[in-house]
């Protein structure tokens, strides 16, 4: 069901987010545990709850929110909890300035207004504790089903806006989003978790985590989730039109097979981590205009394993080195709907091996200098498409490339308050792109309760292998095809208009230069090429409100205004909403061990690739999570799209509907 901005169902979510700010304004005159001393008056449940106000992923050490030169969200392990969200995606989509549309084959991330058809998340960096996730084929930040880690593993999510390559180099180029796994501490033992939803979905994962009497650490856990998604889905009328096909309904399209694996091992400074994913996703018929009678459908595979080692050579001193190995694998089978066109078989397999050296040293007054250098090898880079009715490959592409990165931060106490962190970055590529990309950051205390930033970034992509050596139909190779480039300028003003409360407001501007895009080919408009054509400036205010009182009821409201503008595009720039409003609230239901947690996110409207209207709508989430039932079991049950609202959003062509309302319920056992 759509709505129009300016509708009444609108106006209501609107009123909502005033409304939730002003009846719980009342509460603000209870202590604050974020003051250390009322820490100590706080129940286990209570500390659990308490915000994290430190970050480690925007400038590789651990550091005050207040002093990180960016706008940073963070979200804890009891938020997960507590709002039930299954995909990191989910978790991504209920803060400041993100939004997620949905194929129903992926889930693309929205960031400050910019998303485009055929981008797989390849401008924004995600990262599980602080290493690289996205693949070296098509760049892909995977933030959907596909994702490595369960997120009832995620200790912390941290939200980095803005330009990061001066820190992590590509794909940094909006910001990056920083996963950090739960220890063994968080375990002590062992759990067991199923969940069932109304589709007759199921998902299970067994975790033991724990510390052995000589000082090792270790978390073991597996997963596994098979879900039939909306079995019986009605199909639109431009599909039917299209294709010529009587088909109304597809009928069990819209499956989901994954499992996934993950180990931690640490012992003193010597840590080994090891991630293992697999996804199998049935592809709607309207996604590519497939067949609905020959099921199509794409494979996801990633893996990692790293060995890090942490060392204090002096009070003083920290030497991290990192050596990581790299996998992943797509395939597919995909069968058109039109009797003209070829069933195709999309492939491709990488193999990377990571390696990093980095040296932090505090330096008197205050001062902190890091530096350190980057190396990653993409040994294997092979993807290609077989055409499975003429029986042969139409396309294979084998390549190689690697690059090298130093970098540079020394962040500088200017004054007791007053903070200057500047840095940058060097990447060399094989590739024949080579790009400083600078960062400077200034952070005013200007008294307990109000921080200011004044930050200026750049940040760069290069072009990915699909982009490089194009190998879809119909799209010509371009050899002068070169690296996109971003410069940001932002300005953070925080203030703690009481002990409860914390406003805080984000105001930036962004210039992208060079986007990649597919264009019709010069000597031949009926081919497309990939080129460096499209400049995109975006403007946007963010403007949030969080609060948690010591009676435990949290609330984080926020409203974003987003002006993105391509000169070339004047019916408006492809799923670029304008607003989004967002309100979550999670309190205790009466007693210490049952919570309740709504969240409500409002979309204004937005366009599709063809420049036609997509409607606004708004959707409500809600959750009740029962602690401690006899003692170790935890239960929690959560409604996905409460009102049942089915919107479209946009996809590569058209438009798709979204899913519709979930029921599930998880329970959880700790042995």
């Amino acid at each position: 069901m759509a709505i129009t901005i300016g509708s009444p169902r609108l106006r209501l979510g609107l009123g909502l987010l005033t409304a939730g700010l002003a009846v719980s304004g009342g509460l603000s005159g209870q202590a604050s545990p974020h003051d250390p001393e009322g820490l100590a008056d706080l129940a286990l449940e209570q500390l659990a709850q308490v915000p994290v106000e430190f970050v480690t992923g925007a400038s590789k050490y651990e550091q005050s929110i207040r002093r990180a030169p960016a706008s940073v969200t963070v979200l804890s392990a009891e938020d997960i909890a507590n709002f039930n969200w299954r995909t990191l995606g989910a978790a991504l989509n209920s803060t400041p300035g993100l939004h997620i549309r949905t194929d129903r084959f992926y889930d693309y991330l929205g960031n400050r207004g910019f998303t485009r058809p055929y981008d797989y998340n390849a401008r924004t960096l995600i990262l599980v504790n602080g290493h690289r996730i996205n693949d070296s084929i098509y760049q892909q930040g995977p933030i959907g089903s596909e994702f490595l880690l369960d997120p009832e593993l995620i200790s912390r999510i941290e939200i980095i806006r803005g330009p990061g390559s001066s820190v992590y180099g590509s794909s940094a180029f909006y910001g990056a989003v920083n996963v950090i796994p739960k220890k063994a501490s968080d375990f002590a033992g062992g759990e067991v978790s199923v969940t069932v939803d109304n589709t007759l979905g199921v998902k299970g994962r067994a975790t033991i985590g724990n510390r052995t009497a000589n000082g090792i650490e270790y978390v073991l856990s597996v997963s596994g989730m098979e879900t039939p998604g909306e079995k019986d889905f009605t199909l639109p009328q431009d599909w039917r039109d299209n294709t010529g096909l009587p088909d109304i309904i597809a009928h069990k399209r819209d499956g989901t097979s994954y499992k996934s694996l993950y180990s931690n091992l640490r012992w003193g400074g010597l840590e080994w981590e090891t991630a293992y994913g697999k996804r199998v996703k049935q592809v709607l018929p309207v996604v590519y205009y497939t067949h609905t009678r020959d099921p199509s459908w794409g494979m996801d595979e990633r893996a990692y394993s790293l060995f890090r080692y942490t060392a204090a050579p002096s009070p003083d001193s920290t030497l991290v080195a990192k050596v990581a190995w790299d996998h992943y694998r797509y395939g597919g089978r995909f069968s058109p709907a039109f009797a003209n066109f070829h069933i195709q078989q999309p492939f491709s397999r990488a193999a990377s091996v990571n390696a990093e050296v980095r040296w932090r040293q505090q330096i008197r007054g205050g001062h902190i200098l890091i530096a350190g250098v980057e190396y990653q090898n993409n040994i294997q880079q092979n993807l290609g498409r077989n055409d499975l009715t003429l029986n042969q490959t139409a396309v294979s592409v084998k390549k190689s490339s690697y690059f090298t990165s130093p970098f540079v931060q020394a962040d500088w106490t200017l004054a007791e308050t007053l903070f200057l962190s500047t840095g940058a970055r060097y990447d060399d590529y094989s590739t024949g792109e080579n790009r400083w990309t600078p960062r400077v950051g200034l952070m005013w205390e200007a008294t307990p309760r109000l921080t200011a930033k004044l930050i200026y970034g750049e940040s760069f992509r290069v072009p990915n292998v699909e982009e490089r050596f194009a190998q879809e139909l119909g799209v010509v190779r371009n050899d002068n095809i070169r690296a996109e480039k971003n410069f940001s300028w932002e300005a953070v003003l925080s203030y703690k208009p009481t002990e409860a409360w914390t406003l805080e407001g984000n105001f930036y501007s962004t210039s992208a230069e060079d986007l990649i895009q597919s264009v019709p080919w010069d000597p031949d408009p009926t081919q497309y090429t990939y080129a460096n054509r499209q400049e995109i400036v975006t403007r946007g205010a963010e403007l949030s409100a969080t609060a948690f009182f010591k009676s435990d009821v949290q609330i984080r409201i926020s409203s974003t205004i987003q002006l993105a503008d391509d000169k070339d595009q004047p019916s408006g720039i492809f799923d670029a909403p304008r607003y989004l409003n967002k309100l979550s609230i999670s309190a205790p239901l009466g007693r210490k061990d049952l919570r309740g947690s709504v969240e409500f996110l409002a979309v204004s409207k937005r366009h599709d690739s063809s420049g036609a209207n997509v409607d606004d709508y708004y959707v409500a989430n809600a959750s009740i999570r029962a602690l401690r039932i006899w003692r170790r079991w935890e239960v929690t049950l959560s409604a996905y799209n409460l009102f049942n609202q089915r919107w479209q959003d946009p996809k590569n062509v058209g438009q798709v509907l979204s899913p519709p309302r979930t029921i599930a319920i998880r329970s959880t056992l700790d042995f």
